[in-house]
């Protein structure tokens, strides 16, 4: 990887140059000291100490497949010999614990930079990636488990975000039902849209205080002697870029990002940045936020703009404008910036974006939310986590972006094939690095497309059969079926079925999802033979009805019907 703004040095001092960037940031906050902190009084007793048996658990659990520190004990000796090297590792864990230091040893991130665009042009489109040394990694899991227990009753519910049996989907299909069935009673008479608006903070792993993180742990109920451990804890950097190294730096400020604490660190501080918006209305992925607010047309105060006075860029024809002092998201925005002031981090104005769903005819609008004085772009899509969602709620959008990536892998599995690759070999490749890529989140979007949505994307497996097959590929009716039964493959559309039906299952497993998932309860005592097992919820609108929680309601109701059919078949035998 070049950079454009420093290719012209050498090695030695572009890994000096980005070291430097990366720490800037980190040296406009002061390094957290003991007695800046009141710290609760440590009962006698109260320490937690781990056995060797707990230890050697922890250790066995380590990932060998992951790149290791220079100079460090790789992974899969330690796990190899973990019934060994437990017995040393456990007097460090304890000893840290009991004096409340993190040994200086393990205090070195190794900072990986990986471009957030290509090219990458200047040193601000680099994205610090970090790696520790694997025993650190152990202490930092132990470290983590005892505070993730200790937060767990008071984390805010709308975080999605670095918790185990949660994913980006479950974020996603969240937002998109309250989104979908906020409209769903229009038909009934109500007039409602729903302004969504994604904040984005600049640099936010970078830019955290550390003496306000140990503060927010002791808010959100950490135990008391792991503070004086998770003070010490903080890291000097060492920069590894094109095989050279650059010298430690301090980070008096800043995350470790993709070390576990370096990432509870930032969700204890941002646990309340929106307790200004209703839980329901409030969405967050570790750093992403989005917060909604559902707008009853009839009594918000829809005026006409007047293009007599002003001819404004912004407004479209309808000519229909809401004021921002009348919609709470300008409220929201306000108080989340004052949050982010008080946290010393920086919303980035540019890059945060709203977008109105509305599918009224009569009661079109835009409005002027304003961030630090400066008017928020109106998109007529955004992109969150990899999905593209628009203010049609349809899948074109994301299914031509899908389309595009997986046109261009395409590319290298032809120059894949070309090099010898037996079909084993090409289905391996179309698998990992193409379909994956057309399932991303389909779990989302998978009920709502149109037909031609779906005849796309199983274009696109198509041509990879046409690919490989060649001559033996035919084109009449049955080409396609003959096609998959030769490469084990399944069309694209039961894949995405196969998959909703088995994330409904796990949700009903989830604390976060049951809310969607209930169990039909019978109010009469007769047994009746079709009856669902799961309450699907009412619809007014084919919009609702295709929703992705719908959709996986149905599926649960159809996977317990036939396994009801297969009992009784069953038993006839």
């Amino acid at each position: 990887m070049q950079i454009g703004e420093i290719c012209h040095l050498t090695d030695e001092e572009d890994v000096g140059a980005i070291a430097d960037s990366f720490n800037s940031i980190s040296k406009q906050y002061q390094e957290v000291k003991m007695e800046d902190i009141d710290i609760l009084e440590i009962a006698e007793g109260t320490i937690t100490q781990f056995s060797r048996s707990q230890i050697y658990e922890h250790m066995e659990k380590i990932k060998t497949n992951k790149a290791s520190v220079p100079g460090d004990i790789p992974a899969k000796i330690l796990k190899e010999n973990s019934d060994i090297l437990c017995i040393p590792m456990a007097d460090i864990v304890n000893s840290c614990l009991q004096t409340g230091k993190w040994p200086d040893f393990y205090k070195i991130e190794y900072i990986t930079p990986v471009g957030k665009v290509y090219p990458v042009e200047t040193l601000d489109q680099l994205r610090p990636i970090s790696n520790l040394v694997n025993c650190d990694k152990i202490l930092e899991k132990i470290v983590s488990e005892m505070v993730i227990s200790d937060m767990k009753d008071k984390l805010d519910p709308s975080q999605y975000g670095n918790q185990t049996k949660l994913s980006i989907q479950h974020y996603l299909i969240s937002l998109m039902h309250r989104i979908v069935s906020s409209l769903d009673n229009n038909s009934k008479g109500e007039v409602n849209a729903v302004i969504a608006t994604f904040i984005d903070w600049s640099k936010a792993y970078s830019r955290q205080c550390h003496k306000l993180g140990i503060e927010s742990f002791i808010r959100n109920g950490v135990r008391p002697f792991l503070i004086p451990l998770l003070i010490s804890y903080f890291q000097k950097i060492i920069v590894k870029f094109h095989g050279k190294l650059s010298k430690p730096r301090n980070q008096p400020g800043s995350g470790a990002q993709g070390a576990t604490l370096g990432n509870w660190e930032f969700l204890s501080q941002t646990n309340n940045s929106a307790d200004c918006v209703p839980v329901e209305d409030c969405f967050k992925y570790v750093d992403d936020l989005s917060i909604l607010e559902i707008v009853n047309l009839l009594s918000v105060g829809l005026s006409s703009h007047n293009f007599k006075s002003q001819v404004a860029a912004d407004i479209p024809i309808h000519g229909q404008i809401i004021s921002k002092n009348d919609l709470k998201s300008q409220h929201y925005l306000n108080e989340i910036n004052k949050w982010t002031r008080n946290k010393k981090m920086v919303i980035n104005e540019k890059k945060t974006i709203s977008m109105i769903i509305n599918f009224t005819q009569k009661y079109q609008f835009t409005t002027r939310l304003q961030l630090k004085d400066e008017n928020i772009e109106t998109v007529d899509q955004m992109k969150i986590l990899g999905t593209i969602i628009n203010k049609n709620l349809t899948w074109d959008d994301n299914c031509k972006m899908l389309l595009e990536k997986v046109n261009r892998r395409m590319l290298l599995l032809k120059e894949i094939l070309n090099f010898g690759a037996t079909i084993e070999e090409m289905v391996h490749c179309w698998i990992v690095y193409c379909r994956s890529q057309l399932e991303q989140s389909a779990i989302v979007w998978s009920s709502s497309l149109s037909k031609e949505n779906i005849e796309d994307l199983e274009r696109a497996q198509k041509a990879f059969a046409k690919l490989v097959l060649k001559e033996r590929y035919t084109n009449d009716e049955n080409g396609y079926t003959n096609a998959l039964l030769m490469l084990n493959l399944e069309t694209l559309e039961k894949r995405r079925t196969d998959l909703s039906l088995n994330f409904a299952q796990n949700c009903i497993k989830n604390e976060k999802m049951t809310e969607y998932f209930h169990e039909k309860k019978n109010v009469h005592s007769i047994d009746l033979r079709n009856t669902e097992k799961y309450e699907v919820f009412s619809a007014n609108t084919d919009r609702m009805r295709d929703s992705s929680i719908i959709n996986m309601q149905n599926l649960l109701n159809s996977d317990h019907k036939a396994k009801q059919e297969q009992i009784i078949e069953m038993n006839k035998i």
